[in-house]
């Protein structure tokens, strides 16, 4: 994108029980879009570099599943969820392990404004980890779709 005005960090937002996080992205929001919703896509970029991520299912449609394990160093950490809103290109809900994800997004420019909110967390320590992992999975997305931009065209 163009426009120095733009948010090309992730801006982070957190209360004890929820946190909402903005990024604008340099990709098409139809990009953006299958990201989120095509399990090879997203297996690329939700761990960030932090974690290795496995897909076990991803039906990005209302009442559809989500099954994820995540890897560290420290262990495996299995995340299920089903989608209670599918509005294409504009809008995702789920539940997780732990609160319900709403993921927006809207045209901005050439890009996509992607805001992430999760909602329900029990407590400031586990908002914090989850708005830190929450925010490099961002970043490491903005980056993926980005680098991919150039070899689409």
């Amino acid at each position: 994108m163009t426009d120095d005005t733009a948010n090309t960090e992730a801006v982070s937002e957190s209360r004890a029980e929820h946190l909402t996080i903005s990024r604008t992205v340099d990709a098409p929001r139809e990009r953006v879009w299958r990201a989120f919703t095509d399990p090879d896509e997203v297996r690329r970029w939700y761990g960030s570099d932090l974690m290795d991520v496995e897909i076990h299912a991803l039906e990005a449609e209302p009442g559809g599943s989500f099954s994820i394990t995540m890897r560290d160093d420290e262990g495996d950490y299995d995340i299920e969820g089903e989608f209670l809103e599918v509005t294409e290109r504009e809008r995702l809900v789920h539940t997780w392990y732990v609160g319900r994800v709403t993921v927006e997004f809207d045209e901005v420019g050439e890009g996509t404004e992607v805001v992430l909110t999760h909602e329900g967390l029990p407590d400031r320590e586990t908002t914090k980890q989850h708005a830190e992992g929450w925010t490099a999975a961002i970043e490491t997305l903005a980056a993926t779709v980005r680098n991919d931009e150039g070899r689409e065209r």
